[in-house]
């Protein structure tokens, strides 16, 4: 109670004391408070400046125990950190050694904000039972500390065997790779080339599982930058490097080359494009690759001849995100300096649409390698190419047969040979019985025409078509010398070859005279073009050398009425007596000619005299213009010529003219039927049919697309199937039905990875090529 009162009576006091002195300790307090505000105001500031991102997050659950008593801030048990062996030092577990080194031993390793024992080797955890080789037992992120003890047991003996076993699950594989990157990227240790030329070797043995080649060449460009080095870009290639961005040594490259210049070249431009994520080759363009770039080059000049102008704000930030997924860090370099063209888009949609634009060019082409692989340097296949690529390309078919053409020619630009043999020199299938179809002949001529070369015969202008074994022959002239054959004047002077031949033909004697008489007269003809005369005597040379077969000639002309044969003397005797010099070895030709028609030789005597009176009556001709050498052409117009004077200089008979252009009509039409060989009928090729028989075009391009290239990530894939109109996975299961019905199994493994099964691969192939 003495307590209690004591107790009350001490409140009381300071009561009193606090109502008597209220304003004072009012003052006092508001003075403090005034004193506190800057410092707490300090304090907060300071906080801020220390940690711009606010709050920190707790530590991610690394595996690592801490005092369960003392939160997730806790400080790890006191046991020492983990340290590095180096390649070469002996460490024991238990009674097996590892001589190898390149780990860590011990319990745990630090991190920036937390500890990990993912990769740490403990000696003290059990290493014993049967030892799960596969990793069958181990997650997908394995961690030494969290397997079980078989999986370690597999470790060690692995690491033991000298890290090189492919049977070996690619877990345990892993779980070395994340110390290596711990070594490397975090404590960066003196033996950093020592590490990345490990990383190589194991990329050589386990390169094959695909996740692991993802993240071990991740570790090489990463490390092999941090350490100073340049990367080396791929050639360009079909190949498409799965993952959601550009790959680095390519980021890098375009980089550099546009802190060097403004520009890209048509190369870079291509490079740029197919690293992209969102880019996606069709099958010409994978099946055509090397086309595909030199195709790229002519549009992509054509477009931009100056090069395709890249601007960008972001510069190049890099950061090393471990495999283990346990830390992340920063890459410097130069290469902060330069435009980062993974976050340029502005050009890429042109770009784009650049790569279809090609690929469809390309659609014909590759449509025939595809049925023919072995005549892909075929001239056959090489004019299905664009003309202005045709044109342009200084390797490869065209520019083979070029040559070979070029050297048969020689130095003078002509020259001949057998049909076979140029038919040969194109890559165009030559029959074996020697008959050459008017497809092929025609695909011959067009072939010549690339190179600015001239064949005859060539039936394209008149003539038939020749047997394999026969001459040809061949000459520069620019596109082929093109004719038009339906001209008169080509038509008439085509018919006195022919008449000439017909002659020898029939009574099998080919004079080396009458071939120089008809070339004389082909050059005589001064209404022909070079071009018409070169054909011409060409005609003459290959058709005096290889005349129809005299039976031939006889069935044929025996098939003609008499009216015909006739009208084939009179058209002979108008072109010769219509001349006014007949020499006797032209009358002897008449003779032969009648004698070979079956008509009385009387009738070429009498019908030169009615040529020769014919001529006689006819009008004044035009006459031949004598000029006078130096004599200038005026500049002024020319005063008219009096009606008196033309009509006493010009006259000209339209009815000869109109008959004498009848007669040779009729004549040519009578001899084109004579000379003309059987026609070969090219086969009718059956209805194209898809190479994989059951699956439409779609799914079969699908397959064909993924037997090339072997997989595609699953991403590629779909977006591929909805190219093609097909979803996805509906595609899949087609194809898998289909090809139950072949093999018994799946072709397709789906997955991340969309992979053709390999010992079905060589079988796909098989049935494109009997389909071809």
């Amino acid at each position: 109670m003495i307590l209690l009162g004591a107790l009350a009576a001490a409140v009381s006091a300071v009561y009193r004391f606090a109502v008597e002195n209220a304003a004072a300790i009012g003052g006092i307090a508001l003075v403090c408070g005034l004193i506190s505000v800057p410092y707490f105001v300090s304090r907060a500031r300071s906080a801020k400046r220390a940690d711009p991102a606010g709050p920190k997050p707790p530590p991610l659950d690394t595996g690592l125990r801490t005092r369960a008593s003392q939160g997730p801030f806790a400080r790890v048990e006191r046991s020492p950190s983990a340290r590095w062996i180096r390649s070469g030092e002996t460490v024991k577990f238990g009674r097996a050694e590892l001589s190898g080194g390149m780990f860590y031993y011990g319990d745990w390793l630090p991190l920036a904000e937390s500890a990990t024992r993912q990769y740490a080797i403990n000696p003290k955890l059990p290493a014993s039972g049967s030892a799960d080789v596969e990793g069958r037992s181990m997650p997908y992120w394995p961690s030494y500390a969290d397997v079980s003890p078989g999986a370690r047991r597999a470790f060690l003996d692995w690491m033991a065997g000298g890290r090189r076993d492919p049977s070996y699950g690619i877990g345990l594989v892993f779980i070395f790779l994340y110390g290596l990157e711990h070594r490397l990227f975090l404590e960066g240790g003196d033996d950093a080339p020592l590490l990345i030329r490990e990383v190589e070797r194991l990329l050589a043995i386990y390169g094959a599982n695909n996740s692991f080649h993802g993240y071990a060449s991740n570790f090489l460009d990463f490390a092999r930058l941090a350490q100073g080095e340049r990367l080396q870009v791929s050639a360009l290639s079909p190949e498409r490097r799965g993952g959601p961005e550009m790959d680095l040594p390519t980021r890098l490259y375009l980089g550099n080359r546009l802190a060097e210049a403004p520009t890209l070249s048509a190369e870079d431009a291509l490079r740029w494009v197919l690293a992209m994520p969102d880019t996606y080759l069709r099958t010409p363009a994978v099946r055509c690759f090397d086309e595909f770039v030199a195709l790229w080059r002519l549009r992509f000049d054509r477009i931009h001849p100056r090069g395709l102008p890249v601007n960008g704000k972001d510069r190049i930030s890099l950061r090393y995100r471990a495999a283990s997924g346990a830390f992340d860090v920063a890459i410097r370099g130069p290469h902060e300096q330069h435009i980062d063209v993974a976050r340029v888009t502005k050009p890429l949609p042109g770009l784009q649409k650049l790569v279809t634009d090609c690929t469809d060019e390309l659609d014909s082409f590759s449509r025939f390698v595809g049925r023919k692989p072995s005549a892909r340097n075929s001239m056959a296949a090489a004019k299905l190419l664009p003309t202005d690529l045709q044109q342009s390309t200084t390797a490869g078919a065209i520019a083979d047969f070029r040559h070979r053409v070029e050297a048969l020619m020689g130095d003078h630009g002509r020259g001949s040979s057998t049909a076979q043999i140029l038919l040969k020199m194109a890559g165009i299938e030559v029959p074996a019985d020697g008959k050459i179809s008017a497809a092929s002949a025609d695909e011959l001529g067009r072939a010549l025409d690339s190179i600015g070369v001239a064949i005859e015969p060539d039936r394209r202008y008149g003539s038939s078509v020749p047997r394999a074994d026969e001459q040809v022959f061949v000459f520069r002239a620019a596109n082929g010398g093109p004719v038009d054959p339906a001209r008169a004047s080509f038509r008439a002077v085509r018919a006195q070859v022919e008449v000439a031949v017909l002659v020898a033909a029939a009574d099998g004697d080919a004079s080396y005279e009458e071939l120089q008489r008809t070339i004389a007269r082909i050059r005589s003809a001064t209404d022909l073009s070079g071009v018409e005369q070169a054909r011409l005597i060409a005609f003459a040379v290959t058709t005096f050398n290889n005349p129809p077969k005299q039976a031939r000639v006889m069935r044929k002309l025996a098939e003609t009425t008499e009216g015909e044969r006739q009208a084939i003397a009179d058209a002979a005797i108008a072109v010769i007596g219509g001349n006014g010099n007949v020499d006797a070895g032209e009358v002897k030709f008449l003779e032969r000619l009648h004698k070979s028609l079956g008509l009385p030789k009387e009738r070429v005597y009498s019908g030169l005299h009615s040529a020769a009176a014919r001529q006689a009556d006819d009008p004044v001709p035009i006459s031949g213009e004598d000029r006078a050498a130096g004599v200038p052409l005026p500049k002024e117009a020319p005063s008219p010529i009096a009606p008196a004077v033309a009509a006493r200089r010009i006259s000209i008979d339209a009815a000869r003219l109109a008959r004498t252009r009848r007669d040779t009509e009729t004549v040519s039409a009578l001899l084109s039927d004579i000379f003309a060989e059987d026609v070969v009928q090219p086969q009718q090729a059956p209805p194209e049919q898809a190479a994989l028989d059951g699956l439409d075009g779609p799914h079969t391009e699908l397959v064909e697309l993924l037997e090339l290239r072997g997989s595609m990530t699953r991403t590629e894939f779909d977006r591929r199937a909805k190219e093609m109109r097909l979803l996805p996975d509906g595609a899949i299961e087609r194809i898998n039905d289909w090809s139950f019905d072949r093999f018994d199994e799946a072709l397709i493994e789906d997955g991340d990875e969309v992979v053709v099964a390999p010992h079905l691969r060589g079988k796909i192939a098989e049935m494109k090529d009997k389909a071809a």
